[in-house]
């Protein structure tokens, strides 16, 4: 009976559904304040900046707890890390549920919650990458982080219902019981991890200098975090810019049909994900990356300028946005991966997800200045300028991509 239970343990399929489903779990508390915003605004009196800062401090948390957690993933199984990351969410939800009051109490609880994501995000994909070979982590890599994209998308497909039958604490109640179905999958369908692998690395965890002598991997890891800047700069104001053009319209939508809509569109982009790693693996990573990193822009500069339009067709103006932003994420991190020694992946993981959360950290802050600056919430031309901020992270991409990538000949 021991030795079937192990042998399912270690099937690397079940490793993969059962850490892309753990992810996906331990990320249903990404949309509350998303699609809360719109609410506490007015309880709360506060500015479009304010409100980005409350953004930020998830993913200010986030970095704080990243080099202690990622870091240590070159020393223990990182299948501990992410139990422990798991009930650092429970407890950013509790405090959220019951403590939270006004801006700065938000802001500590959902920095202790983007703590939580620190120790679950990369930490989960190194449980991975310590239990596959090479090749399969290439293939498998684009399938985890792409679950990124699914747990968002849930986020907001759970969190929509909830704001519009319920409450914020039956929100983040939702969140907790979501994070404890994470634990305990990972401890009973992850097997341990022989600790002798990881005790023969005699470099401090905190010694993160491997990543800035690889300029392959730094490729990836900046253009890794001007994507961030743009990803979550759209995930972080896509709900209350439909909530604006819905009122602007005069349309009668309710908030539950918006975040269903955003729901789709986040698997849209999760789909999209696999379809970059796949182009990239069949046609070369930097050349893909340059591409879409032009398009994603030129779409940008698209949605800018007919932001005025017919509020369904913008929509999709959007979604196609979304899809483009989506194309690459999955195969930054893979480069990442692919470019880095096992016994210093860790590290450069480290630096990799530091860079990409310390601009998505920035990115809600700065777009809820330009809206605050530029007219703020209800103006079109604030809307269109925040547009056009987002796009600028794919534009960086190609340009970073084309002087940093030195690579000409690799496809995987």
């Amino acid at each position: 009976m021991i030795v079937q239970i192990q042998k399912f343990q270690n099937n690397k399929y079940v490793l993969l559904s059962t850490m892309c489903l753990a992810l996906a779990l331990s990320m249903i508390s990404f949309a509350i304040w998303p699609i809360f915003l719109v609410q506490f605004r007015d309880i709360w009196i506060l500015n479009n900046t304010q409100i980005g800062w409350i953004s930020g401090s998830y993913f200010i948390g986030y970095l704080l707890f990243t080099p202690i957690f990622v870091g240590l993933t070159d020393r223990i199984d990182s299948k501990w890390i992410f139990f422990c990351a798991s009930i650092t969410t429970i407890i950013g939800c509790l405090g959220l549920s019951f403590l939270t009051s006004g801006f700065w109490s938000a802001c500590i609880f959902f920095s202790i919650i983007g703590a939580g994501l620190a120790g679950t995000y990369m930490p989960g994909l190194q449980v991975l990458n310590s239990r596959l070979d090479s090749e399969d982590r290439v293939k498998f890599t684009p399938w985890y982080t792409s679950f990124f994209g699914i747990g968002n998308g849930l986020s907001f497909a759970i969190i929509g219902f909830i704001f519009s039958n319920f409450n914020w604490e039956i929100a983040c109640i939702t969140s907790i019981i979501s994070s404890v179905f994470a634990c305990f999958i990972i401890v009973i369908l992850i097997n341990n991890k022989n600790p002798e692998k990881f005790n023969s690395n005699k470099r401090h965890f905190l010694d993160f200098r491997p990543a800035f002598k690889n300029q392959e991997a730094l490729s990836y890891i900046f253009s890794y975090g001007v994507h961030t800047f743009e990803l979550f700069a759209y995930r972080a104001w896509v709900f209350a810019l439909m909530v604006w053009m819905v009122k602007r319209d005069n349309i009668i939508l309710d908030t539950s049909i918006l975040s269903s809509i955003i729901s789709v569109i986040m698997f849209c982009g999760m789909v999209s994900s696999l379809i970059g790693a796949k182009l990239c693996l069949d046609f070369g990573r930097k050349k893909i990356l340059i591409i879409i990193g032009l398009s994603t822009f030129i779409i940008s500069i698209i949605g800018s300028i007919f932001i005025s339009i017919n509020f369904w067709f913008f929509i999709f103006i959007i979604a196609t946005l979304n899809i483009f932003i989506m194309m690459d994420s999955g195969s930054l991190t893979a480069g990442t991966v692919s470019a880095s020694k096992d016994n210093e992946r860790g590290a450069i993981l480290a630096v990799h997800t530091l860079s990409g959360f310390g601009f998505g950290a920035i990115s809600g802050p700065i777009l809820g200045y330009i809206l605050d600056i530029s007219g703020g919430s209800e103006s079109t031309f604030s809307w269109s300028l925040a547009l056009l901020a987002m796009g600028f992270g794919s534009l960086l991409v190609m340009i970073i991509q084309l002087t940093l990538n030195k690579n000409k000949t690799e496809k995987v």
